[in-house]
């Protein structure tokens, strides 16, 4: 899943990202536990800072791997 700061310009989403792929707009205030949540890893936020993702979101492009199933998330912050 592809998550990308709003204030990102469209030829970084092309970059990073290609024409064709989806993503969801990191809004403001959101810490890791909102991205996890949001990519379905955890069933709520609360769950997921519970679990010690009550973290800021990293600067720059990151690759996390959570949950599970091991499920990649990509994030432009």
């Amino acid at each position: 899943m592809n998550f990308i700061s709003d204030n990102r310009s469209d030829s970084d989403k092309e970059l990073f990202f290609g024409l064709d792929e989806e993503f969801t707009i990191i809004k403001n205030g959101w810490i890791m536990a909102h991205i996890l949540h949001a990519a379905g890893i955890f069933p709520s936020v609360s769950q997921a800072r519970k679990n010690g993702w009550n973290t800021p979101i990293p600067n720059g492009f990151n690759i996390i791997v959570a949950g599970k199933k091991r499920k990649e998330i990509f994030i432009l912050n």
